[in-house]
């Protein structure tokens, strides 16, 4: 059997799905979750090995790590959750992220780290002109984006081969409640990805040499660049509810859209247009006011 890929966070929706992609692709993967977690559908699946354990227990870390052939690091605590207690979130996030890279050392020194960042990093950029760039300043407005600019002085300042994703808001295919506010103004510069654009950059970078020690912007493209405005809309008469119904920040939060050039040369991932999605959303609707 082949050096299992490192999952951290694995039992997650996430995780699974990235689970069953890399299976398809003739890896072995390792799941490493909170023992209270479900893993039904995991622990008995060929070619699926589960460790339970705490990403803040080095211990557990290292156990973890030793002999993969590749880490897609998930395991973090993400907003709202993430705004509750500074103290947890970078305890998980930051001092597990170290646990990360020093089982790396030890136990796995070629194996490659995708980092999972967020392009809240670059903070409030709607005052100047896209797309915004990686090698952008970094400024967080939240606790999330402040662990994740930790997470990543970690990585750069180490000697492990990561792979640093800054990953644009996810547009998830169902059914959802708005939330109130809406993470950024009408007239803001918004561009999401679709979740499986997101799994796809995640599995491309999986074992892929050119993208070793490099910085991405993740995000969807082209079609996806649009205002709050239009995108709210959008949502709203997807949902048959009123627009009027719609709650924006005052100030604007840290969407934008993005230099994303390079991350698709090379990890190829932007497989689902803004339209592609919003069909999706109409068909999820369509269904369910059928049934």
């Amino acid at each position: 059997m082949s050096n299992p890929v490192l999952i951290t966070g694995g039992a997650g929706s996430v995780g699974r799905q990235l689970a069953g992609m890399l299976l398809e692709d003739g890896k072995t993967v390792r799941i490493f979750d909170l023992p209270f977690m479900d893993f039904s559908g995991l622990e008995d699946e060929e070619g699926v090995e589960v460790v339970k354990g705490d990403i803040t227990d080095a211990d557990s870390v290292i156990s973890a790590v030793a002999g993969v052939s590749g880490v897609l690091h998930l395991a973090a605590i993400l907003p709202p959750n993430s705004e509750k207690d500074r103290n947890f979130t970078f305890r998980v996030n930051v001092d597990g992220t170290r646990n990360i890279v020093e089982g790396l050392k030890a136990g796995a020194p070629e194996a490659p780290l995708v980092f999972t960042s967020s392009i809240s990093t670059y903070g409030d950029t709607s005052g100047e002109n896209p797309p915004i760039t990686v090698d952008h300043s970094q400024g967080a407005i939240d606790v999330y984006a402040d662990s994740k600019i930790a997470g990543e002085k970690i990585l750069l300042a180490s000697e492990v081969n990561y792979i640093i994703l800054r990953v644009a808001s996810i547009a998830v295919p169902g059914f959802l409640e708005p939330p109130e506010p809406w993470p950024f103004t009408a007239a803001q510069r918004v561009e999401m990805i679709h979740r499986d654009d997101v799994a796809d950059a995640l599995r491309n970078a999986v074992g892929n040499e050119k993208a070793v020690r490099k910085v991405f912007n993740v995000a969807g493209g082209n079609s996806w660049r649009l205002t709050g405005k239009d995108y709210v809309e959008d949502f709203f008469n997807v949902m048959g509810a009123p627009v009027d119904m719609a709650v924006y920040r005052d100030s604007p939060g840290w969407n934008d859209w993005y230099d994303t050039e390079e991350s698709q040369k090379i990890l190829k991932y932007q497989n689902r247009s803004y339209e592609y999605y919003s069909d999706q959303m109409k068909a999820i609707v369509e269904e369910m006011m059928a049934g």
